[in-house]
């Protein structure tokens, strides 16, 4: 059953895609506060201690119709040591796939989910680090893009703003902006 839950999401998924339209408004990003209340745009650091835990969230801002969403697809590219020790959907619907390995698609079922303020918390993926320093920044799905679905059930293309550096040396460059169509225009 989960199996054809999955093939059918995928299947609308990768289908309205095709068909969706890029929202530069919808907005990508991670937070580490408790509980979360903003993307930082430039990109920000977290310094756990060796073996210690911490939370990382992923925060929608600005959205399409509707005002609020139903879901989205997206891929963490982890560089800091550590173990990912759980995520999870804090939207009320399902979830499929790993965040690091094959990628996250989470859904808010029925309802369609609207922020708090100007924010969206849609998941959140527990770390314990083991001593190397790096990154974690939010890529596209592999299958399913850069995608989120609106309350009408249309799929927009988020846009990324910053990345978490952790216990990292040098301060943070801002991640540019970047669409998926502007990612495909660069290997045509």
């Amino acid at each position: 059953m989960r199996s054809l839950v999955l093939t059918i999401l995928v299947g609308l998924l990768v289908t309205a895609a095709a068909v969706a339209d890029e929202n530069p408004d919808l907005i990508i990003g991670l937070d580490t506060t408790d509980p979360p209340t903003h993307i930082d745009d430039a990109g920000y650091q977290v310094t756990p201690g060796m073996n210690e835990t911490f939370t990382v969230y992923v925060v929608f801002r600005q959205f399409g119709a509707g005002g609020g969403m139903l879901g989205a697809a997206f891929k963490f590219d982890r560089t800091f040591s550590g173990f990912k020790l759980l995520q999870t959907n804090l939207l009320p619907g399902l979830d499929f796939g790993d965040v690091e390995v094959d990628g996250w698609a989470i859904t808010a079922g029925a309802e369609c989910q609207f922020p708090t303020g100007d924010i969206l918390v849609a998941a959140s993926a527990q770390y314990m680090y083991t001593g190397t320093p790096g990154t974690i920044t939010i890529i596209p799905h592999p299958v399913d893009g850069n995608s989120a679905a609106d309350c009408t059930n249309e799929l927009d293309f988020w846009e990324v703003y910053g990345h978490l550096g952790v216990n990292t040396d040098a301060p943070l460059s801002p991640v540019e902006v970047q669409t998926w169509s502007g990612i495909k225009a660069l290997y045509r």
